[in-house]
């Protein structure tokens, strides 16, 4: 069950440094690459550390991430090398597996982003009503309810009534 929970860490670290990837990432393959060559990056905006790379240059960034996964679950849980070895290995491949599912999840996520929006806005709106309603109270004066003497009878001996009961 473990090994499985480390292929499932791996997807989730994969899959969240694409987006970053995605969103940052250019930026700092840029500054990455101006340091390490002699003619600078063209500003395209088209490469990044996952983007538009083929698998030998995924895997560098995979191996880094999976090495400090493996590296904290060593230091923290103090389990066996050997273990966290493969338990290394197993986040390595669920984290490639991110990358390349990354783009899938990425072209879904806006269409459903959207309708969360949409539904968080109509929450909104709705609870902007209801505080301008409990902000503004309508206190109606309240009539007082009139005063009536119950009908006397001419009976009121209550012991009367027991007899007759009592009688029956």
């Amino acid at each position: 069950m473990d090994t499985f929970l480390s292929l499932i860490v791996g997807l989730v670290l994969g899959t969240l440094f694409y987006f970053w990837d995605n969103k940052k990432g250019y930026t700092w393959y840029k500054r990455w690459y101006d340091l390490s060559h002699k003619e600078p990056l063209e500003v395209t905006g088209v490469y990044s550390f996952v983007n538009n790379q083929p698998f030998s240059k995924r895997l560098i960034p995979a191996v880094i991430i999976a090495v400090v996964f493996s590296y904290l679950t060593w230091l923290l849980c103090e389990v066996n090398p050997l273990y966290t070895m493969l338990s290394g290995v197993l986040a390595l491949i669920g984290i490639l597996i991110g990358f390349y599912l990354g783009p899938l999840i990425m072209k879904k996520l806006p269409k459903g982003v959207k309708e969360a929006k949409k539904t968080l806005d109509k929450i909104d709106s709705l609870e902007q009503d209801l505080k301008e309603k409990s902000s503004k109270p309508v206190i109606e004066p309240t009539p007082e309810p009139e005063k009536k003497d119950p009908p006397k009878k001419d009976d009121d001996d209550w012991r009367k009534g027991v007899k007759d009961f009592l009688d029956k």
